[in-house]
């Protein structure tokens, strides 16, 4: 019998923690087997609340995004596993075999094992610092931003955050960006909605010293043909649906010249 799969709960009420805990370790005869763990440092897996800030930056922090079930009132995200509340400890337990799966599928069909808390890997070929790509990312959802930072930071990128029009306007008035993602619907607190600002970007901003524009990327849930048609109007370079599709996040990187390196490994943790 293969060892128990080591779980990490973050961010939860005693409450909540102590039932995800209990539904852990009451399914023993079974495999894969989880047991929860208190210690970030020996985790292989994790579960989160998608809902407190301080876990989701934690996460980001260790470099382990890529490996956590997320659990939201609202599900927003493009995490491996998500679920909704009210707990469900057989959908927990389903969302933790399907990441299992994915995460022996990346080490050749390894089993988990103690994991180290790393820093997040760019790509071998990634450019060196002076000459980095920038990005910024404008998205009301701190998940949804921290997600693609995380995609972003495996290619060296370099990243800025706004979470409305105004804040993104203020970064691109002092500073030059290669590629700028853009989330449609940018809620109450941005003057202008996604398309807005794409077509405030088009008007006014270009590199400094330079006659081309930042690569605009539209980011929403939304991608149908005439959304991306409404994209297409306002002037981005590129739509993207959520959730992100890593490997058309790629190709349409290195299609506007933003990347030349190729796309990194995806990184199991053994």
């Amino acid at each position: 019998m293969l060892p128990p799969i080591r779980v990490c709960l973050q961010g939860f009420s005693a409450f909540e923690h102590g039932t995800l805990s209990s539904s852990l370790r009451l399914a023993v005869h079974r495999q894969p087997r989880y047991m929860p763990v208190d210690d970030e440092a020996q985790a292989d897996l994790f579960v989160v609340d998608a809902d407190n800030a301080v876990a989701l930056a934690d996460l980001v922090r260790w470099g382990r995004l890529e490996d956590a079930v997320f659990v939201a009132s609202q599900l927003d995200g493009e995490g491996a596993g998500w679920m909704a509340r009210p707990l469900d400890p057989g959908l927990l337990l389903r969302e933790l075999d399907r990441l299992t799966a994915l995460r022996r599928g990346a080490a050749s069909a390894t089993p988990l094992a103690a994991a180290t808390i790393p820093a997040p890997a760019p790509a071998a070929d990634a450019p060196p610092a002076a000459v980095r790509p920038r990005a910024l990312i404008v998205d009301d959802s701190e998940l949804a931003s921290l997600f693609l930072e995380t995609f972003l930071r495996r290619y060296g990128l370099d990243i800025d955050k706004a979470a409305h029009s105004g804040r993104a306007i203020e970064l691109l008035a002092h500073r030059a960006y290669d590629v700028v993602f853009l989330d449609i619907e940018l809620g109450p607190a941005s003057d202008l909605d996604g398309l807005a600002l794409c077509q405030h970007i088009k008007r006014l901003h270009r590199h400094a010293g330079s006659r081309t524009e930042p690569v605009v990327v539209m980011l929403s849930a939304h991608h149908g043909e005439v959304d991306r048609a409404r994209g297409a109007l306002a002037g981005c370079d590129g739509y993207l649906g959520k959730p992100l599709d890593d490997d058309l996040l790629h190709s349409m990187l290195r299609h506007h010249g933003v990347l030349r390196t190729d796309k990194p490994a995806l990184q199991a943790h053994t």
